[in-house]
């Protein structure tokens, strides 16, 4: 499963003449999840009776909805891609609502164990990477995750490398320019506000016995932070994570 709901201001809608079918490529410009980061920009693309709405889209407010993936162009940089299966334009007066919605679902498979932070005023927070399926013969999609509070210690404790989870949650596009080389990077990473583990009894059990047992609190929050792995969007699993399934 990998389906996202996003507003943004749609532009640069363009059909493609040599398509088989209908093809129009756009760009969406969406609100940030923070005070003080600025605005992301996606990249949409639809087929069909898709692209004809999408095409007459911009530039205004609109309401996407399809699926996430990264779209591989030779040797640059994979580009966070919608494939737009609906779209629905935001009359003025729901701006300020339209604006705020950001929502993704997915089904898949952990990537790495749950790497977690622990911080002196009692908070945690859990990020590993999430597989999903796109198919027979195809690369999964690979999603960062963030998770914060008591869901982020479910995870520490529960989720191990290949268990099958749901999340619900919101996307962000960390960017940065490399100080090295200069850079355009960029980091899709998945806030999930709510997360489920879908493995069988059986898994559930095995990955409680394998995690280590629980400390106190004030034993937790004085562990070394581990070094977090960065995917910058140059390959397709992001910190050498293998495929779990």
């Amino acid at each position: 499963m990998n389906h996202i709901v996003l507003a943004g201001v749609v532009s640069g809608a363009g059909m493609a003449t040599s398509a088989d079918k209908p093809c129009c490529r756009a760009s969406l410009c969406f609100a940030p999840l923070q005070d003080g980061q600025a605005s992301s920009v996606l990249e949409l693309v639809a087929w069909g009776r898709a692209a004809e709405d999408l095409a007459a889209a911009g530039p205004r407010l609109a309401i996407v909805q399809g699926r996430l993936t990264l779209v591989r162009n030779g040797d640059q940089l994979p580009i966070p891609t919608i494939e737009v299966s609906r779209l629905h334009h935001a009359g003025d007066g729901a701006v300020d609502g339209a604006l705020a919605l950001n929502s993704i679902s997915l089904v898949g498979r952990a990537g790495r164990d749950p790497e977690c932070r622990y911080f002196e005023s009692g908070g945690v927070v859990a990020n590993f990477t999430l597989a999903v399926n796109r198919g027979r013969d195809r690369d999964p999609d690979w999603f960062n995750l963030e998770i914060w509070g008591k869901q982020a210690q479910v995870a520490a404790d529960y989720v191990r490398k290949g268990s099958l989870i749901g999340i619900i949650g919101a996307f962000k596009l960390d960017t940065w320019t490399d100080r090295t080389s200069g850079e355009q990077r960029f980091k899709p990473v998945v806030r999930v506000d709510r997360l489920e583990l879908l493995g069988s009894k059986r898994d559930g059990e095995q990955g409680s016995q394998q995690a280590p047992a629980q400390a106190s609190a004030p034993a937790r929050r004085s562990r070394p932070a581990p070094a977090a792995s960065v995917w910058y969007g140059n390959t397709g699993a992001g910190a050498g994570d293998d495929v779990p399934f």
